[in-house]
């Protein structure tokens, strides 16, 4: 940690210890519900800014904390009205267990049914959330004997603690809140987390099974609001409908977006500043406050997309970089080469028999049959939508429902009748898309770390500075271009640049088959020899390769087997010199009847 961040820390520590001598109990009462609602809008940034799931009825989850607290020291009558109150610690302790164990159970269902389809995508998990914030607000009126009806629940606050105590607390618990979130996002699995924002269908095909990071964080975000809620409970002694509303989802949402999303201090600043300003407000402008805070919402998004106090947090993050340099990642080369290919050179690794896959009535792949075998390069080719892209991602993805038979014959590796993406990518199968696919917000070195570990979960906690990586990729950053680019952002990367890095990624996580759809698109004529010679070198040491390529003469260099398809059939498969001197093949792309 740099001499100005312990310096500003240590500042902000002297302000929160003396700041409520300057004020009075009233005051003390805002700022500890201020505090609050900052770890729920750093909870929200965790799951929203840096895990890109949006979260509507982030409130539900702050309501149940409160409501379990209420329901737990409080005995109500047939009507919903408080009669006693049973404060004991442990009747606390028990009302906040409970509300953090509900929320995290009811949120890890709601992600779960939202997110693990294929059908279904970040919209779903909107409106779900906020349906069922509505629907909890509805619930919460008309069941009184549940948590007191329209008129709430009351008078439970935890006694002996002034609100100078409830300052401290809260304020250490602020602290702790922001110290794990910070520590978090900056460790690998902070990579992780914005890699699967940025592009999930990469992250999964590098052998990361998105849909679990996302319902990890989601259910981590809940379980920390809730506990918030909890505390807020203890602390005012009132639990009601307001707490589940979506009105105080959406000033959560204006916390965040206000403070800039994937910033953690920045939400928690915003948090606090809009808060206390609310207070204030409320007080003269009740009726429009609520307007207010959606046509600042509006505002930001619109004009100010990275937030108000996001810019400022990033700016004073490049300024202190500048004079004091931040240890970056370093790509090396390993020792020793591991064997990532398949001891048994001509062995099948991949057999495919009779594959058949469509669009309703439109037939895409029509009984393809062919062999993927180990220490071979081979080169599938055919014209525009003969279908190469489609069998690569049927390959890659057998929760695809196509007819026929794809047999994965891996050493060590047992998959199931349909396994996902992920599962056949940490099987030891890569793939490379069409169109550059990499991670916007990660550096070069960064996405080749969440490459070399092919699926394995990363640390929540420690920070990788040296990224080993076999020597092939290595060249392949050489003859990209890459070199010296390591804490390069991917989004600042050039066309060409972004290309190599994603074969870079590819070949990273170790695959016994690598399957590269037009690798060498946007290259030099000599930067296409050198990733041939790396190809061969994959070869070479008994990995499986697979070409999709359009260049023919590059084809028969490299190859070592072609294979050509038409309209979803292979309609030849040899020795690149024969089939570039078939008929067959010919007619094919000069568009001639098949038979």
């Amino acid at each position: 940690m740099s001499r100005p961040v312990v310096v500003a820390t240590a500042a902000a520590a002297v302000v929160v210890l003396v700041a409520p001598y300057l004020t009075g109990t009233y005051y003390q009462q805002l700022l500890a519900q201020a505090f609050l609602y900052a770890i729920v809008a750093v909870s929200l940034d965790f799951v929203w800014g840096y895990a890109g799931v949006p979260d509507l009825g982030h409130a539900l989850w702050f309501g149940i904390g409160a409501l379990s607290v209420g329901h737990a020291t409080t005995v109500l009558s047939d009507v919903g009205l408080v009669e006693e109150v049973h404060g004991s610690f442990g009747r606390y302790a028990l009302g906040t267990v409970a509300g953090v164990v509900i929320a995290t159970a009811l949120a890890a269902i709601v992600a779960r049914l939202c997110l693990s389809s294929r059908r279904t995508n970040d919209f779903y998990i909107v409106v779900v959330t906020l349906a069922l914030a509505t629907a909890a607000v509805t619930v919460y009126d008309q069941t009184p004997a549940l948590g007191g009806g329209e008129n709430g629940l009351f008078g439970f606050n935890l006694q002996n603690v002034t609100p100078l105590g409830w300052y401290y607390i809260t304020a250490a618990l602020l602290a702790v809140t922001v110290a794990v979130a910070l520590v978090v996002v900056r460790s690998d699995f902070g990579l992780l987390m914005r890699a699967v924002r940025d592009n999930a269908p990469r992250a999964r095909y590098l052998g990361y099974n998105d849909v679990n990071v996302k319902i990890g964080v989601f259910t981590a975000g809940a379980a920390v609001t809730a506990l918030a809620g909890a505390v807020f409970a203890m602390m005012t002694g009132v639990a009601n409908d307001g707490q589940f509303s979506f009105t105080l989802a959406t000033s959560m949402l204006v916390w965040v977006a206000v403070g800039g999303r994937a910033t953690i201090v920045g939400p928690m600043v915003g948090a606090i500043v809009m808060s206390l300003a609310g207070a204030k407000l409320n007080e003269h402008f009740p009726a429009q406050w609520t307007i207010i805070e959606g046509a600042l919402l509006i505002a930001v998004v619109v004009f100010v997309p990275g937030g108000l106090i996001g810019p400022l947090v990033r700016l004073a993050g490049r300024l202190l970089a500048r004079r004091y340099p931040p240890r970056g990642r370093t790509v090396t080369a390993a020792a020793a080469a591991r064997p990532t290919g398949d001891s048994g050179g001509g062995r099948p690794v991949i057999r495919i028999r009779d594959l058949v896959f469509g669009y309703g009535s439109l037939r895409v792949l029509d009984g393809v049959t062919l062999d993927v075998v180990a220490g071979e390069l081979l080169c599938v080719v055919g014209p525009n939508g003969a279908g190469k892209s489609t069998l690569t991602s049927v390959i890659t993805d057998r929760r695809l429902r196509a007819q026929g038979e794809v047999e994965y014959l891996l050493q060590g590796h047992r998959l199931g009748a349909r396994p996902a993406a992920h599962e056949i990518a940490r099987a030891g199968v890569g793939r490379k898309f069409q169109i550059p696919s990499v991670f916007a917000s990660l550096t070069v070195a960064e996405a080749l770390l969440l490459a070399g570990r092919r699926g394995a979960p990363p640390s929540p906690w420690r920070r990788s500075t040296s990224v080993e990586v076999a020597p092939a990729v290595v060249d392949i950053v050489r003859i990209a271009g890459l070199d010296g680019r390591a804490d390069t952002l991917s989004s600042d990367l050039s066309h060409g640049l972004r290309q190599g890095l994603e074969v870079a990624m590819t070949v990273a996580a170790r695959p016994r088959v690598i399957i590269l759809d037009e690798p060498t698109a946007g290259l030099t004529a000599h930067e296409r020899h050198d990733i041939g010679r790396v190809l061969e070198h994959l070869r070479d040491i008994g990995i499986a390769v697979v070409l999709i390529e359009h260049d023919l003469d590059f084809v028969v260099r490299v190859s070592d087997r072609v294979v050509v398809l038409h309209g979803g059939r292979v309609i030849e498969d040899g020795p690149p010199e024969t089939v570039r001197g078939s008929e067959v093949v010919r007619s094919a792309y000069l568009g001639t009847a098949v038979r």
